[in-house]
């Protein structure tokens, strides 16, 4: 085990732990200048496509985060808490790692007892050299697929563990995952992440939705809505390319792929995500598709 002493001996004072030699090498001098990037543990997929993650991150800035995050199922919207922590975290990672010779793990041969469409999980290191650049020979990652020994069973957990207490220990700062809409025609989808105005929220929450698509003045494509939205607290919106709209009070949605024009009653709800899509959507025809939201519905 290495102690506060040993990396001491490395040249490594107690501020700078975080410098480490994974076990399965030798643990000396060699390994100076190797930090630990990220520390991540993800679970979830199968049926459901709901799951949970954890990740340590070293930012550009030189902060350090810890984000954890979870999903109920497929198309729900991510949510989660972002903590600001002390670069002091990586210190019980780089033991661990030591400790239950995890890199070793990491060469196990996928299990023969894998369940098809079953939930998994992993962890994984990323490391970096004093330059910055990826060590891919430090780096790892370990899944629960792997046929893995009882000791090292105990160092997956132990990561587990750790960032779960590293969470309960810190305080941090609610996330929720911007609402978004997904448009698909011909095997393509088009996003479209929607502000948090009221409209925007209660266009989400009606999807799944069939809408009948139409041309709108040469410069969108529009479909028609039963019922209005709320716009209370909507922003107006000025018809700019990229953007979808609502139109009141005729109760159109409108998916601008041009400029087009601005007037009273035009309410900005989003931004499509990808202004490459934004020309595409032109080749759009008329007829009847479906638009589904990340929120969940009861």
């Amino acid at each position: 085990m290495l102690t506060r002493r040993s990396f001491a001996r490395l040249g490594m004072g107690a501020g700078s732990m975080a410098l480490f030699g994974l076990a399965g090498c030798e643990k000396n001098a060699a390994y100076e200048g190797r930090l630990i990037r990220s520390v991540s543990y993800t679970s979830g997929g199968g049926m459901t496509g709901g799951g949970q993650s954890s990740e340590l991150r070293r930012q550009k800035d030189g902060t350090v985060t810890l984000s954890t995050r979870s999903r109920e199922w497929h198309n729900s919207r991510e949510t989660g808490m972002d903590y600001v922590v002390d670069e002091s975290a990586f210190e019980r990672f780089a033991q661990i790692a030591n400790d239950y010779n995890l890199l070793g793990a990491s060469r196990r041969k996928e299990s023969g007892l894998i369940a098809l469409d079953a939930p998994t999980s992993s962890i994984s290191f990323s490391v970096m050299e004093e330059d910055g650049s990826y060590d891919s020979d430090a780096s790892f990652r370990i899944r629960d697929t792997q046929d893995l020994t009882k000791t090292e069973w105990e160092g997956f957990n132990a990561v587990t563990t750790a960032l779960a207490e590293l969470a309960a220990a810190s305080e941090g700062v609610p996330y929720a995952e911007p609402a978004t809409l997904t448009f698909s025609f011909d095997g393509f989808q088009l996003g479209v992440t929607l502000n948090d105005s009221s409209a925007a929220l209660d266009l989400a929450e009606r999807c799944p939705l069939d809408i009948a698509l139409e041309s709108y003045a040469e410069s969108g494509k529009v479909f028609s809505l039963d019922e209005p939205l709320d716009t209370s607290d909507t922003p107006l919106a000025t018809g700019a390319a990229g953007t979808l709209c609502y139109l009141e009070p005729e109760n159109d949605v409108v998916f601008f792929y041009e400029d087009g024009a601005s007037y009273e009653g035009l309410y900005e709800l989003g931004r499509i995500d990808d202004e490459y899509q934004v020309s595409f959507f032109a080749d759009v025809g008329p007829g009847s598709y479906r638009l589904w939201s990340n929120i969940p519905t009861e």
